[in-house]
């Protein structure tokens, strides 16, 4: 449909009166809640848990650590080839 008028076109692009208004935007002050995500929660409850046992060591926090993160260079791995493959058969 071809707009041929100008304010057939200033109406086109006019805002909607039904909009909804937007949160006016503040200075966080020291009354305000901190934002927990998920993966934050998680960490401190495992944090937690593992404060709670006696023998936790350093040396198993870093395997840990260390197993953690070669999963994650797996994933990536695997996606890069994946994404490899999907562009060599383009």
């Amino acid at each position: 449909m071809m707009l041929k008028r100008k304010f057939d076109y200033l109406d086109a692009i006019a805002p909607a009166a039904d909009a909804a208004k937007r949160p006016d935007l503040r200075i966080a002050n020291d009354h305000d809640a901190p934002v927990s995500s998920g993966a934050r929660t998680l960490q401190s409850e495992l944090g937690r848990v593992f404060a709670q046992e006696n023998t936790w060591s350093v040396r198993r926090t870093v395997a840990i650590g260390v197993i953690f993160h070669l999963g994650v260079f797996c994933a990536l791995g695997l996606a890069a080839g994946g994404a490899l493959t999907v562009i060599g058969r383009q």
